[in-house]
């Protein structure tokens, strides 16, 4: 399924604040969720493997992510500011205001990714590329990398980068709860 096809859907099917509230929150929680268990569960058992396999599982892993998370996070991202915008001439504008919060660490996403992810990103991405000619079960030599510049200290970093990454939608997703349920209307 395409991201706009799924995208075009998605808005298709909204028709009220609840409903708006309800998608953006299940799309929230899945990409806070997948990202985190990434950085979690996956990028440990990754670091078993030798070095020429590492970094192919983790493009294997990032471009699954690239295809996903942005698409969901800029729905959520519109979800909300469509919340605020709805509420900011009323008398409810402070829950207004929390809703446009949600946006924010929502849309967040993906100017954290191209900003401060960018150097791990591309130095595992050139190690993927230097990969390319060996056999998965055989190492690289990375013997003349900068310290700091190995598979593993690469994927180690990007792991922390990610999991903070993971926090930008869970935050927005805390944000559009608490604007839902505990602010006044």
């Amino acid at each position: 399924m395409t991201s706009a096809f799924l995208s075009g859907t998605l808005i298709a099917q909204i028709s009220s604040r609840p409903a708006v509230h309800e998608k953006s929150e299940q799309m929230l929680t899945r990409i806070a969720g997948g990202v985190l268990a990434v950085s979690y569960g996956f990028v440990p058992s990754m670091s078993q493997a030798p070095n020429t396999l590492l970094v192919r599982q983790w493009q294997t892993a990032y471009g699954r992510g690239v295809a996903a998370a942005p698409p969901l996070a800029l729905v959520s991202t519109f979800c909300y500011f469509y919340l605020s915008y709805n509420l900011s001439f009323t008398l409810n504008h402070h829950k207004g205001e929390m809703y446009a919060l949600a946006a924010i660490a929502t849309g967040s996403i993906v100017p954290f990714t191209l900003v401060c992810m960018k150097t791990v990103n591309g130095k595992l991405n050139s190690k993927v590329e230097k990969s390319k000619g060996l056999h998965r079960s055989e190492e690289m030599n990375e013997s003349k990398d900068k310290k700091g510049d190995s598979s593993q200290e690469l994927l180690n970093r990007w792991a922390v980068l990610n999991f903070t990454r993971g926090l930008l939608p869970f935050a927005g997703a805390c944000l559009g709860f608490y604007a839902s349920f505990f602010m006044t209307s």
